[in-house]
């Protein structure tokens, strides 16, 4: 099973020093989660189901320029969004900026999609709250048809244009994975590259992870080596923990160096010295 290092409301000017020192640690990358404009207040709920982890002064860079930085300062770290939130942007900057990282980064961008929860920022950011998932779904395909095919025309229920075109192309088809635990959010991913699950009760993983697995079977996909199942569970890591994980089918897991928001490891050092001694656990045996 591969570990990831999740980076969320730290500081970004130590990014790349955090991301070099996962990669000598033996991570498979970072994670970086989105967020561009945080109401001060809000009603909607966290996807854990626990309080709102964040408010509007939590540090959130933007994740596509942070993925280009720490690309650039490594050779063989992924970076995936963890995740972005497709439906409150439009699709053809999104697939420019990522055909553009996948290419410069040598093909080690992941990207990480979810419909979002967080509804007043996306409304805020003048996109529709209702119907997003159907939105969200038309903008994966324009958004793949853009990095396969040299003319792309679309007529849909939320986008409508004649042919157009984007370039760069990515070096491959890049990896989209889904996030979100809903019904429609698992039929997604399965017709994606994998499926993200954000921090859940164990006993809530282990029944997604029998609800994916189904659908995996009912379309072929079940055992295929291509398609990724990355989940956080909420559980002190343990090698128990991950070997139970892997048993499942699990291939990927946020490799909890130190707690969310933990500012005993708020200097760059401390941080340092936490992946360090995840790697050695974990990692390198």
């Amino acid at each position: 099973m591969d570990y990831w290092l999740s980076y969320i409301d730290e500081d970004p000017r130590q990014a790349i020093a955090v991301a070099q020192a996962a990669e000598a640690a033996g991570f498979r990358g970072l994670a970086l989660a989105d967020h561009v404009c945080v109401p001060t207040k809000f009603a909607s709920l966290h996807p854990s189901g626990g309080p709102t982890p964040f408010d509007h002064r939590s540090d959130f860079p933007d994740p596509l320029i942070t993925a280009a930085s720490v690309l650039a300062a490594t050779t063989a770290l992924e970076v995936m969004t963890y995740v972005y939130v497709l439906p409150m942007r439009e699709p053809f900057s999104v697939a420019s900026q990522v055909a553009t990282l996948d290419l410069l980064s040598g093909g080690r961008f992941r990207f990480g999609v979810g419909a979002g929860w967080l509804t007043e920022e996306i409304a805020l950011l003048g996109h529709p709250i209702r119907g997003r998932g159907r939105r969200m779904d038309e903008m994966l395909e324009i958004i793949r048809r853009f990095w396969t095919e040299d003319e792309v025309e679309f007529h849909g229920e939320f986008f409508d244009f004649d042919a157009a075109g984007i370039a760069p192309k990515p070096t491959s088809a890049v990896p989209i994975w889904v996030g979100g635990k809903s019904p429609a959010a698992l039929d997604r991913a399965v017709r994606q590259d994998g499926w993200l699950g954000m921090n859940y009760d164990l006993p809530e993983v282990h029944d997604l992870l029998g609800s994916l697995q189904e659908r995996l079977r009912a379309t072929g996909k079940a055992g295929h080596d291509g398609f990724e199942i990355f989940v956080i569970p909420n559980a002190a890591p343990t090698e128990d923990l991950y070997a139970d994980l892997a048993s499942r089918g699990v291939t990927a897991t946020m490799g909890s160096a130190w707690a969310y928001n933990d500012r005993d490891f708020s200097a760059l050092e401390a941080k340092q010295n936490a992946i360090a001694e995840f790697g050695q656990r974990f990692i390198a045996g």
